[in-house]
């Protein structure tokens, strides 16, 4: 059986999502831009590449994670509307966000605190909805940060965080090779480098590297080829400048723990 060609743009996806613009890509997947025609509203609809292992083994499972991540609603989230995970093409169609993402901001130069605070608190909210629901998102990194335009005039963007739970359904449902590890490694805890299982820690010790970056400008952990540059984080916790004062040192270093019993939750980084 000969898979069907990839989506181009101009094509139609299930008699309704019609494909305007390929606006991303990574290893995994493109992203369109695409008309919904059914409810007349922008969308993104993310297409898995072909070629990596299918879902046929466990499609219940495949759906029930969806169903799961359709259920998760906040203003920080981005919200998944619709998903075909069993024929060709397998697809995903979320909210269209039409702002830059985090690491095109930070591109520019490091950001105010104020902001980066208003930041924190978003993003850490949307991870507690997240945990709370049982999904780790295994892949907070500035490029997975939206950030919307204010709905007023003079206000500042909203965090958006994409792709929560998208790791999740790709690792049960499509790689099923024991010890895979899932997200981009300048972002991976400790625990994550060793093998370990996924946990809400890991996601807070990455946040917590996307603050320092936001706030300082460059990555924490700039060099990640090879093996060697991955385990140096198992001893080695990343720089908090002084500069950066008290509160934010205080706060970053417990997020970027070593140890993930050591790292706060998402709650008490709101808090």
């Amino acid at each position: 059986m000969t898979d069907a060609p990839e989506p181009l743009v101009g094509d139609t996806l299930a008699d309704r999502y019609r494909l305007i613009a390929q606006v991303g890509q990574g290893g995994m997947a493109r992203v369109f831009r695409a008309d919904d025609t059914a409810l007349g509203r922008t969308v993104a609809v993310k297409v898995l590449r072909p070629g990596v292992e299918g879902v046929a083994g466990a499609p219940e499972r495949a759906r029930s994670e969806v169903t799961l991540l359709a259920s998760l609603n906040h203003p920080s989230l981005v919200t998944l509307f619709d998903a075909h995970l069993t024929g060709s093409p397998e697809y995903l169609v979320m909210e269209f966000v039409d702002g830059p993402t985090l690491s095109s901001r930070i591109a520019e130069g490091p950001l105010p605190p104020a902001e980066v605070a208003a930041l924190a608190a978003e993003l850490a909210e949307a991870l507690h909805v997240v945990h709370a629901s049982g999904v780790v998102h295994r892949d907070m990194k500035p490029s997975n940060v939206l950030l919307a335009p204010p709905h007023l005039p003079g206000g500042r963007p909203r965090a958006k965080l994409a792709d929560f739970g998208i790791a999740l359904l790709l690792d049960s449902a499509r790689l099923t090779t024991p010890g895979t590890i899932i997200g981009t490694a300048a972002y991976l805890a400790p625990e994550q480098v060793q093998g370990g299982d996924p946990a809400p820690p890991a996601d807070v010790y990455a946040l917590g590297l996307v603050l320092l970056e936001a706030l300082t400008g460059e990555r924490a952990y700039p060099h990640t080829d090879g093996v060697g540059a991955a385990l140096a984080r198992l001893t080695t916790p990343p720089t908090i400048p002084d500069a950066l004062g008290p509160a934010w040192t205080s706060l970053l270093s417990r997020m970027t723990a070593t140890r993930p019993e050591e790292r706060p939750t998402a709650l008490a980084v709101v808090e």
